[in-house]
């Protein structure tokens, strides 16, 4: 637990099996107000509990609770807390609506994989992904929120004035949280110091989710803020810097995935294979990390088509991209 400014105090909630290691939670304590929770396991809660109380907080007192967004790492303690204290959920009004959305479908999700994996061009995993079958079983638990927030709303709570900013991208319900008093930035996973977020694409939904990522660091640059606190990694100062260097490696593994198409035409686990990714090359990842990696692009091909410099057709079931 370490003291960021005046009653602002951040909470590092441990995660087994993630090589993050941990999240973030922020407690404003004037406020009794939680910035996201943590994984929803025995030991998380116990060092929440725990550093929580060493701040002057007991999570029976809680009044509310902000998930930044819907992420398992962010929200897996929400109902607990709430249990324990009566505490009421702000979060973004899309975060409403996502669910909504999710249990109206009531879809199969081992059939919706499988056809996701040949559409994306990983026809030779389909064998791989059938001995997990059952492990697909269960549907997305949906989140009590009491009050659901816009963008630009002002939250006037005790010794901290938050205004909201929806920044789409990593994920559609997405906020971040600044406070132009204390020039803090509470970032979610929307800017993170080291690594850039996740930006995928699942292939049954519309949109343009780099392209709202995108838009969304602009609606940050040139705010007042000193001291940027992250749901990962650590805390960082220049938020400016941040984003311009995001912008760049965007816009880098954009035309890295145009060169990896060439004079043809590909599949979108052909263009990842060729893509020099952070955290381990092509080969030496398992499926599911490929699956990851296959959504990413998908991600950033249909941000090249929608601006025209890519064309999509879909042959025999499988998706294919070529350059204009």
């Amino acid at each position: 637990m370490r003291k960021m400014a005046e009653g602002v105090y951040q909470i590092e909630v441990p995660m087994r099996h993630n090589p993050l290691g941990y999240t973030y939670s922020y407690l404003l304590r004037d406020a009794a107000t939680l910035i996201d929770t943590g994984v929803g396991t025995r030991d998380a809660f116990d060092s929440l509990e725990e550093q929580a109380r060493t701040a002057g907080m007991e999570l029976t007192d809680i009044k509310r609770i902000i998930p930044t967004h819907l992420h398992g790492d962010h929200i897996g303690l929400v109902d607990t807390v709430r249990r324990l204290s009566g505490a009421k959920v702000y979060a973004h009004r899309t975060a409403i609506e996502r669910q909504q959305e999710s249990h109206a479908r009531d879809v199969d999700m081992y059939s919706e994989t499988r056809n996701e994996t040949k559409l994306l061009g990983g026809s030779k995993y389909l064998d791989f992904l059938r001995r997990f079958e059952s492990s697909f079983r269960g549907r997305m638990r949906s989140m009590d929120i009491d009050e659901p927030l816009e963008d630009g709303q002002i939250l006037e709570l005790e010794g901290s004035t938050l205004k909201v900013y929806w920044t789409p991208g990593h994920a559609r319900e997405h906020i971040c949280l600044h406070d132009e008093e204390k020039r803090i930035l509470y970032a979610g996973d929307h800017v993170l110091p080291k690594i850039t977020p996740h930006v995928s694409l699942r292939s049954h939904l519309e949109g343009d989710p780099l392209g709202d990522y995108i838009e969304s660091l602009e609606k940050l640059r040139g705010l007042d803020v000193e001291t940027v606190l992250p749901a990962h990694q650590y805390v960082f100062k220049d938020l400016n810097g941040r984003i311009s260097e995001m912008h760049l490696h965007h816009k880098s593994r954009c035309e890295e995935m145009k060169k990896a198409i060439g004079d043809g035409r590909s599949t979108v686990f052909e263009i990842s294979a060729q893509v020099s990714w952070d955290s381990r090359p092509w080969p030496e990842m398992e499926f599911w990390t490929k699956r990851m990696a296959a959504r990413e692009t998908l991600a950033h091909l249909v941000y090249l088509r929608n601006r025209g410099e890519l064309d999509e057709e879909v042959i025999k079931g499988v998706l294919y991209y070529s350059l204009t």
